[in-house]
């Protein structure tokens, strides 16, 4: 089967009045279905690696692959939640999402309006998103990127601006969704509890020029909830984890 995301020796400096070497012969995949998160150090080159991989420039070496396809340098193949929600304040909720559909002139607002139920937020389409709480908002912008035709997702640390146990409400909601749709992700977060709760593997970076040091299989099956985070197994891995970036950032 061919991966959903390929990405092979992908090397990238920007240039300017002192070159910054961000990525070093970075190999990474993401299979169809799979749920994969990079974790690495601040400033590391993830936000980079997305950039990248939805074409807003190219690599200075390597190739990215989506299902088969070499893509460098080309837009359109991804769908992209950011950490904020950008919602379009002057649109309703149902219309901001459709808003990708109507960029590719496709647009099902039966569709909107059966995910929105699903979302729990079914009575908010004709509402503007003031009224929405930022874990609501984070819903509807999620929505938005599943009705969006790119199979694959990427999102960059999408509950970063969140409180935490809006959090993990928001965790497990998204899990809930993605169990519907299992579209394929990489995720980006700086959290190592919300790496190994949801994702199947763990990329470890390692800080600029970043490749990846460590692969790591997350162990857990799915459907998961948050008691896992009381378990042996996974408080081992969590220190394993935080030893490996604690080390990466003081060999630097």
């Amino acid at each position: 089967m061919v991966n959903k995301l390929e990405i092979d020796g992908l090397t990238h400096t920007f240039g300017g009045q002192n070159n910054v070497h961000v990525l070093d012969d970075l190999s990474l995949s993401v299979a169809e279905g799979e749920f994969v998160t990079l974790l690495g150090p601040s400033g590391s080159g993830k936000s980079t690696i997305f950039n990248l991989i939805g074409g807003l420039f190219k690599p200075d070496q390597g190739d990215i692959f989506i299902e088969g396809e070499r893509v460098n340098g080309q837009r359109g193949h991804i769908s992209y939640l950011p950490q904020q929600d950008s919602l379009l304040p002057w649109r309703t909720i149902e219309d901001n999402v459709v808003l990708v559909q109507e960029i590719t002139g496709k647009v099902d607002k039966a569709a909107a309006r059966e995910w929105l139920e699903r979302a729990g937020l079914g009575g908010y389409g004709a509402s503007y998103p003031d009224v929405l709480s930022g874990g609501m908002r984070q819903r509807v912008a999620f929505i938005r990127s599943l009705l969006s035709p790119q199979e694959l997702m990427l999102l960059d640390e999408p509950f970063g601006a969140l409180d935490e146990l809006t959090r993990l409400d928001m965790q497990d909601w998204l899990l809930k969704i993605w169990e519907m749709d299992r579209r394929s992700v990489l995720f980006i977060t700086h959290s190592i509890e919300e790496a190994l709760y949801m994702s199947d593997r763990i990329l470890i970076l390692s800080d600029k020029p970043a490749r990846i040091v460590r692969e790591i299989e997350v162990p857990f099956a799915r459907p998961r909830h948050h008691d896992i985070t009381l378990d042996n197994t996974f408080n081992q891995l969590k220190r394993e984890i935080y030893q490996m970036l604690k080390v990466g950032n003081q060999n630097d």
